[in-house]
């Protein structure tokens, strides 16, 4: 019992409220059932047609069930104390309610006129599986404990398990088109994330010839490059990094 809440301290900041908030969750369901889920779960023609959009944000907190919860606590714990301290907190909370959010939304989109409540954090969880590949593309995990499998292969065989019972289950009490498409919204928004502005003009600049702008002095180019150097570091580590780029950067810090 000691290890297990020692455990639960060490856990990162905004990792370890989602998870309080995940039991309280399960909690509230246990004791109002459907009237909890009605009004705070996602249920399509509520949301589309009266316009009752907190259950956009409401329902991935809300779990039915002792396994359903301790699923999405279990996937939250391992993920999230990778992620958050690459990510930091503040975006760390941010992505996971987005993956969420947008999950449901597009829940919404395809059936709109359902009246069945969705819960749970598993569209905002699969988008946690996805800043997984994408930062730890090469870590190995075991799926089910036993097959071996890289971040980026496991996110991959799961969003075709996804698609296929999407497909193959449309009575299915579970969302396989929220897991899915929370997977999906949560590699676009790291992807979209890794084209940012600043880096690009950098980019844009070095292409031009010497008498389209200002020679820069070297200090300045130098910055630019350290600039370049940590921005990539805060998107994808720094394990993004290779030798030559960290040893470039140590170079480039001594002068700092």
């Amino acid at each position: 019992m000691n290890l297990a809440l020692e455990s639960f301290n060490n856990l990162p900041r905004v990792t370890r409220w989602l998870a309080l908030s995940f039991f309280a969750g399960w909690l509230l369901e246990l004791i109002f059932g459907h009237t909890l889920n009605l009004y705070f779960g996602l249920v399509p023609r509520l949301t589309a047609g009266r316009w009752w959009l907190w259950q956009l944000l409401t329902y991935i907190f809300i779990h039915a069930g002792f396994w359903h919860f301790i699923f999405n606590a279990f996937m939250l714990w391992m993920l999230g104390r990778f992620l958050e301290p690459v990510m930091g907190s503040s975006r760390f909370l941010r992505f996971f309610l987005f993956c969420g959010i947008a999950a449901g939304f597009l829940t919404v989109l395809v059936s709109p006129r359902s009246a069945t409540p969705v819960i749970g954090a598993s569209g905002a969880v699969y988008g946690l599986l996805a800043a997984f590949a994408f930062f730890y593309p090469d870590m190995k995990v075991y799926l089910y404990f036993i097959f071996p499998l890289t971040a980026r292969q496991l996110a991959l065989a799961l969003a075709a398990l996804e698609f296929t019972l999407s497909l193959s289950v449309p009575g299915s009490k579970v969302a396989n088109i929220t897991h899915l498409s929370g997977l999906a919204f949560g590699w676009l928004y790291l992807k979209a994330g890794t084209l940012d502005p600043e880096v690009f003009l950098d980019a844009l600049r070095q292409k031009r010839r010497p008498g389209e702008m200002p020679r820069r002095s070297a200090a300045e180019q130098e910055r630019e490059e350290a600039d370049v150097l940590l921005e990539k570091i805060s998107i994808k580590g720094l394990a993004s990094l290779s030798s030559a780029e960290l040893e470039k950067l140590k170079r480039l810090g001594g002068k700092a």
